[in-house]
């Protein structure tokens, strides 16, 4: 769908939903069937690109078309396009949904370790033995639980706006200017809002071994001092002080600001 459609599209959805906002109790019923079969693949792509598996990412939809529903009084146009509205709402019910299913994944994982341990003692490695499609199955069932917990972090980390911004441009792809409106706030604030939220973030995950591996950030330090920006003499001993085999600990407060710069700089070779 090329651009104008697209914006086409979203216009008409503006107005049929001023015309659900104007209408009497009798048609309203009719009129919120035919905007939310409207609004359910827009919906469903915007949870796609939070949650990778299909299935859940289904129910998301339903919740959040059933979300998107309740709160429809509560949208003004005046102070923001339909589209960033539903995008904001959306967002948030999805996270919400992940954080829950990474709640009881870890409960799982935790079940699951014990029946391991145990089989462990009367049979060889289950996953050196996988076909190949499992062993991919594996590595994505990591790599979910790995963006759970990056959301759940963010939101542990950052404050209100800082997730807000953070989740509208990395999820949504929203320019600062659509930030602005959306918040009420100026593009140049959205920008530094969002360059504060990235890099408290990125800090975040390089002390999180969970996360990341030594061996991981390793490579992306090796990455980084071959790219156009690689970490000044400082920056790679205030990294080597922080992270190391023995202990994982934030920098004095004094060299947060650098510290951070240091972990947004690798964040971006580490996600390669």
């Amino acid at each position: 769908m090329d651009a104008s459609r697209e914006s086409n599209d979203w216009e008409e959805l503006q107005a049929l939903v001023a015309e659900v906002a104007a209408a009497e109790a009798a048609n309203r019923e009719s009129l919120a069937s035919r905007l939310l079969e409207a609004l359910r693949p827009r919906v469903y792509q915007i949870v796609r690109s939070v949650c990778p598996d299909s299935e859940l990412a289904q129910d998301i939809t339903q919740e959040a078309l059933l979300r998107l529903w309740q709160r429809l009084h509560t949208y003004n146009p005046a102070i923001a396009p339909f589209r960033s509205w539903l995008s904001r709402v959306v967002i948030h019910c999805a996270y919400n949904v992940l954080a829950r299913q990474a709640r009881l994944s870890r409960y799982e994982l935790r079940e699951t370790d014990q029946l391991l341990l145990a089989a462990k003692k009367t049979a060889p490695s289950a996953l050196e033995q996988a076909p190949a499609s499992e062993v991919e199955a594996v590595e994505q069932v990591a790599q979910r639980e790995r963006l759970d917990r990056i959301l759940a972090l963010a939101q542990q980390t950052l404050s209100p706006d800082e997730y807000l911004v953070w989740l509208e441009q990395t999820v949504n792809g929203s320019s600062y200017a659509e930030i602005a409106l959306l918040l009420e706030r100026s593009e140049s604030w959205a920008r530094q809002t969002l360059l504060r939220a990235r890099q408290k973030l990125a800090a975040a995950i390089l002390l999180d071994p969970t996360l990341l591996s030594l061996a991981e950030i390793r490579e992306a330090i090796r990455r980084c001092q071959h790219s156009q920006d690689p970490l000044t003499p400082q920056e790679l001993q205030l990294l080597q002080a922080c992270i190391s085999e023995q202990a994982r600990r934030p920098p004095p407060w004094r060299h947060t600001a650098r510290f951070r710069r240091a972990c947004a700089k690798l964040l971006n070779h580490l996600l390669d």
